[in-house]
């Protein structure tokens, strides 16, 4: 299959029709990709971890032979996110130490949950950081990561029992990271309160869609998201590629 090489920003989002995870991890620096039928890859910047990734759209078998093609150009231990299932269709020296995740994104405002008012923003590095240790040990962004725009947050008997930050870093698109509720207080919906207020932010800020990030795992999280409105068709496996000797 022959592949094109794609030279700047804008023919990667024309390639991949301006499809909401491009979009979210273009950055011009890394503006550099490749077309091979139906698979598109660029050289991106994660949302959350803010280092290089080889993203690619498309089939998983094309998206497999493209990531062929490309293998004398990689570097080792090259970090990648591709559709799930692309691994099985990488050479047989190649594998991906990945974790699966699902992208979920809002084209609209989501829909207006009971309690929003009691949503504000959190200055409070500690409360931050003692709701995440309790909640959501693995959470993609802490307090005082330069990723962070903001946080909101809702309190109660002035504990913090819920979160969530503003990582955006693309023009018009919101990102979503944190969310998470404290164990005490779960079972209230506080997830969906917060979510829709900060998503809500972001559309009067500019933004005309909010992505977030989610383990492919997390039943909970896609019943909310589900909930509030958000897509669910972007399936993801992330991580670094594994290359090993031939014979």
């Amino acid at each position: 299959m022959a592949l094109t090489a794609l030279s700047s920003a804008a023919e990667v989002l024309v390639a991949t029709g301006h499809d909401p995870f491009a979009r979210g991890s273009l950055r011009r620096p890394l503006a550099r990709g490749w077309l091979a039928g139906r698979a598109v890859a660029w050289m991106g910047v994660d949302p959350e971890e803010r280092v290089s990734y080889l993203n690619a759209l498309g089939p998983p078998a094309e998206v497999g032979a493209l990531l062929a093609d490309l293998l004398p150009e990689l570097p080792p231990n090259q970090r990648l996110t591709v559709p799930r299932g692309t691994a099985a269709h990488l050479p047989a020296w190649v594998s991906m130490d990945g974790t699966d995740w699902d992208l979920r994104w809002l084209g609209t405002r989501p829909p207006a949950q009971p309690g929003e008012d009691a949503v504000e923003p959190v200055d409070d590095n500690a409360q931050v950081h003692a709701l995440l240790t309790a909640s959501s040990p693995t959470a993609s962004a802490m307090p005082g990561d330069p990723a962070v725009r903001r946080w909101v947050g809702i309190h109660e008997d002035g504990q913090l029992i819920a979160c969530a930050a503003d990582t955006s870093g693309a023009t018009g698109v919101g990102h979503l990271s944190s969310i998470a509720v404290h164990p005490s207080a779960r079972g209230r919906g506080l997830g969906a309160v917060i979510t829709a207020a900060l998503s809500r932010e972001m559309f009067d800020d500019g933004c005309d869609i909010v992505t977030l990030g989610m383990y492919a795992d997390n039943t909970y999280g896609r019943a909310m998201y589900d909930q509030l409105g958000f897509a669910d068709d972007h399936r993801f496996t992330s991580g670094p590629l594994v290359t090993r000797a031939r014979w």
